[in-house]
């Protein structure tokens, strides 16, 4: 390990990448959307969907997991750009916390080689699968409590006691003040918390179900606020990981990357501007209902693992009938996504139109707008990308495999590339998405009338219309 540059051992071969079919294509574009949309709205990169999603369909834990970081981080750097115009991104604390997630994401890495090296594919299987089980009830008992809480107290969110207790009381110089949170915390209690969800999101792509509640309870953030500082992270996060990933293992399978990156760009973007319509424990309890349906899909899968290492000893026939159900439900996870961002969207967005001010609600200058040059530009290069990369389905496998092997400076340049790549592919295609986002009229709502729904709910919204209605002409309300 000692030079500049680490020299790669234990490397993924090509035959362990999956074909990809038309039915893989259309699963993964499904999944893509679906995710991308579930991680716009809670701001987790989706990885607890996308994951498994992929793990589903055979991709291998260790290829799951880099794919999945070196679509996040494109896709990550769009949501938190949005979140950011919306307030709802805290920079300070993003940056903070990416530098010690660095670190985390690294030994992360080093976590997955030992097991793989050990264990082998199998083996990395159980440990993601195992992680999930761990993780993802935990913290969907923890969001679930709060969303009983504030729905009896009528509510929005529930205040983070303990971080005020921690702004008070843990006072460690140098004290940072975090304005978009709202709250003043010593620096150096985001170092454990950003190296725990580097940590994790590089060994089972699921950083954020550390990030977002550390933000909400140790540093006190909003929901909203952790959410959108969480893509902040992953950007970060992503692709220093992506580097790791592709330097020492070649794992990092970018057929499967863009084919989410498809669909997540559009998804991201309707997840983001949905927060704008509900109040802020509906976000909560979206990811807590998504976490227990892909916790139960994860554990249909272990026993399977099991076998495989000679572990334990079950009948073929249970097994298989485990097996099968694996990926329908994994597909009714992440489909569940629908009702949970859209239907808020759509009530919302129908009752301001009875009212007749759903336009201008919108915070948006171009909302309805066909940019035929953004589209003409932005499409038919999207669709040369993809030509590129699909016209030979076996390339991609031979030519990342081989990185780790060239000489470290050459492996580094090229693993540099990809990272390169990924983001000129996210910016190409995340052009052409919003361009049609905007034509479709896809857009959040002004900060007034989101603040009404975010403290009062659909009934507080009602009573504002009603009250602005009788005061005051249409085209004269204050808000606009």
């Amino acid at each position: 390990m000692g030079g500049a540059f680490a020299q790669g051992g234990s490397v993924m071969t090509p035959d362990m990448f999956i074909h990809i079919g038309p039915f893989e294509a259309l699963f993964l574009l499904a999944l893509g959307f679906f995710g991308g949309m579930l991680s716009g709205f809670i701001g987790t990169g989706g990885a607890f969907v996308l994951t498994p999603g992929m793990m589903s369909i055979g991709t291998p834990g260790p290829i799951a997991v880099a794919s999945n970081m070196c679509h996040k981080f494109p896709k990550a750097m769009i949501g938190a750009y949005r979140r950011y115009k919306l307030r709802q991104l805290d920079p300070k604390l993003a940056l903070l916390m990416a530098t010690s997630a660095i670190f985390g994401v690294q030994v992360g890495i080093q976590v997955q080689k030992h097991i793989y090296e050990l264990l082998g594919p199998t083996g990395t299987n159980l440990y993601v699968s195992v992680a999930f089980l761990i993780v993802l009830p935990t913290v969907a008992a923890v969001l679930i409590r709060d969303v009983v809480k504030a729905r009896r107290m009528g509510i929005s969110d529930l205040e983070p006691r303990f971080a005020a207790k921690l702004e008070q009381k843990f006072r460690i110089p140098p004290m940072i003040k975090f304005n978009i949170v709202g709250r003043e915390q010593s620096a150096w209690l985001t170092i454990p918390l950003g190296f725990g969800t580097g940590f994790l999101a590089a060994t089972i792509a699921v950083g954020g179900f550390i990030g977002v509640p550390s933000m909400i309870y140790l540093i006190g953030a909003s929901s909203a606020v952790a959410s959108g500082t969480e893509l902040g992270i992953a950007f970060v996060m992503g692709s220093t990981g992506t580097f790791t990933w592709i330097y020492l293992l070649g794992a990092v399978d970018l057929r499967l990357t863009t084919l989410i990156l498809a669909t997540s760009l559009i998804g991201v973007q309707i997840g983001a501007v949905g927060t704008t319509y509900v109040r802020q424990y509906y976000i909560k309890m979206a990811m807590a209902t998504v976490m227990l349906l892909v916790t139960l899909s994860r554990a249909l899968a272990v026993p399977g693992y099991l076998v495989e290492l000679g572990w334990v000893e079950l009948d073929e026939s249970v097994v298989n009938l485990l097996n099968a159900f694996v990926l329908p439900v994994m597909t009714v996870a992440f489909l569940s996504s629908t009702p949970i961002v859209l239907y808020p969207m759509m009530r919302v967005r129908r009752k301001l139109a009875r009212a007749g001010i759903l336009d201008s609600s919108l915070d948006g200058i171009s909302i309805g707008k066909f940019n035929w040059k953004r589209i003409g530009i932005f499409g038919p290069l999207t669709a040369l990308n993809y030509y590129i990369l699909f016209h030979d389905p076996d390339w991609w496998p031979r030519f990342v495999t081989s990185i780790p092997q060239h000489e470290p400076l050459t492996a580094a340049l090229l693993s540099i590339g990809v990272i390169l790549f990924a983001i000129y592919w996210s910016f190409v295609h995340g052009s052409f998405a919003y361009g049609i986002l905007d034509f479709i009229r896809i857009a959040p709502l002004k900060r007034e009338v989101a603040d009404i729904i975010a403290k009062d709910g659909i009934s507080g919204l009602e009573a504002w219309i009603d009250y602005m209605e009788r005061e005051f002409g249409k085209d004269k309300w204050p808000v606009w």
